[in-house]
């Protein structure tokens, strides 16, 4: 018995690296906004942001990967 790999549309894949990048960019947004009321300076709660973006990004995308979603 061979196990053939399921075949996703690729419109759905879209949407759920659509659905990751609008998480990551929420987990950023959180980020910065805590980092410029402990009194960060604004370029670096815009570094904390990125930083929280470039992290959690890779770490979704690995996610769904392995759940077979991509």
């Amino acid at each position: 018995m061979s196990v053939q790999p399921v075949s996703r549309p690729p419109a759905l894949r879209a949407l759920w690296v659509l659905a990751t990048v609008q998480f990551s960019a929420l987990v950023a947004l959180v980020a910065g906004i805590l980092s410029g009321a402990s009194g960060t300076s604004l370029p670096g709660a815009v570094l904390h942001a990125g930083g929280a973006f470039a992290a959690t990004l890779p770490l979704c995308l690995a996610v769904l990967s392995v759940l077979g979603t991509l």
